[in-house]
């Protein structure tokens, strides 16, 4: 039976390699939910450097949005998790998060100040009952204990500037009903940028944006990441983000990374069958009119009661029926730094897009 750790807020150092900033190893996530235990994260493993952007890719209940809450500790407590994510902090120590209260004290001084991450809808990321200047000094004053209102306020009038919103003089004293979908974002963006945090999480940024606005967003973070050097955990469904925002890419699916390499390899020579399915999903220019989309065929499935096996089987078009259905499916290496968790790399299938 999976039983909870017993966290300190006070955790040991570990070593990681010198040029990354977080490292996931083998982090397993299991949600107990009614009488089922549904086993949402299984086994990822996957690394961010300095300055780096890692697209974390997949439909909807892969586990994406559960293994980044899980680096900041605010999944509920109905989630259970067992492994290690690695973060250097800013002093040069690397800690376990996962060892570390999600109250405690260590944990608070990283979220905001270290670790920041951007939410899916900028409409409930702010409290209505209070003025955008002050939910963005609220997290200055918390983290930075020099910090006065004073000096908070010019911080914060700096960041509205920096991420485009036009008389921030006059806009830091609104209400959040007063500001569009589009310069919310902004605002949000603002606010995990006060504390010049080294790793950011941005989950679905902008899913609830026009893609006028969704260019002037993905601009906007490309530019501050550059201007910060900061790392960033880019997590979507959208191939077409990721083809433009992203170093390094990890294609999840049932709670595993199914295929992990560079932009480059991973449009250029997919796979995994999921992976190339995705691709496979994108409207092209040169498509008739006529021709229909492709789809992947059935939906992903709950991660209960599992069983060794790779979990997209079922709905892959290669399965190899005895093997792909019965068997745990190690990596393998398509080619330096492209890993594919295929069984198909070891028969020397060739596949077929």
């Amino acid at each position: 039976m999976f039983k909870k750790k017993d966290k300190k807020d006070q955790a040991q150092s570990y070593e990681i390699s010198p040029e990354h900033i977080l490292e996931v190893r083998n982090l397993n996530v299991r949600i107990s939910v009614d009488d089922y235990l549904l086993h949402a994260v299984r086994g990822v493993n996957f690394s961010l450097k300095k300055g780096e952007t890692l697209g974390l890719v997949g439909e909807s209940g892969c586990g994406k949005s559960v293994t980044s809450k899980e680096i900041l500790g605010i999944n509920p407590d109905n989630c259970k998790s067992e492994g290690q994510i690695l973060y250097r902090t800013k002093s040069g120590k690397v800690l376990n998060l996962l060892e570390l209260e999600h109250d405690g004290a260590t944990y608070r001084a990283i979220r905001g100040s270290e670790i920041s991450m951007i939410f899916q809808e900028p409409m409930t990321a702010f409290s209505p009952l209070y003025t955008i200047g002050n939910q963005l000094s609220e997290i200055i004053l918390l983290h930075d204990k020099n910090a006065t209102k004073a000096s908070a306020r010019e911080r914060v009038l700096e960041m509205l500037r920096k991420v485009g919103i036009a008389n921030p003089e006059k806009r830091i004293d609104q209400y959040p009903h007063e500001f569009s979908g589009g310069m919310l974002q902004r605002a949000l963006i603002a606010m995990m940028l006060c504390c010049d945090p080294d790793l950011l999480i941005a989950d679905e940024p902008t899913t609830a944006l026009d893609v006028t606005i969704q260019a002037q967003i993905l601009e906007l973070m490309r530019s501050l990441q550059k201007e910060f050097g900061m790392s960033i955990l880019f997590i979507t469904h959208d191939l077409g983000i990721v083809a433009n925002m992203c170093d390094n890419v990890a294609v999840m699916y049932l709670g595993e990374i199914v295929e992990f390499g560079s932009v480059r390899q991973i449009f250029h020579n997919p796979c995994h069958p999921y992976t190339k399915g995705l691709l496979r999903s994108l409207p092209r220019m040169d498509q008739n009119r006529d021709e229909r989309l492709y789809i992947i065929d059935g939906v992903v499935p709950l991660p209960v009661d599992m069983h060794p096996c790779c979990g997209f089987h079922d709905r892959c078009g290669e399965c190899l029926v005895g093997i792909c259905d019965t068997q745990q499916i190690p990596e393998y290496e398509a080619e330096p730094g492209h890993m594919v968790r295929c069984k198909l790399m070891e028969q020397g299938v060739k596949h077929h897009g």
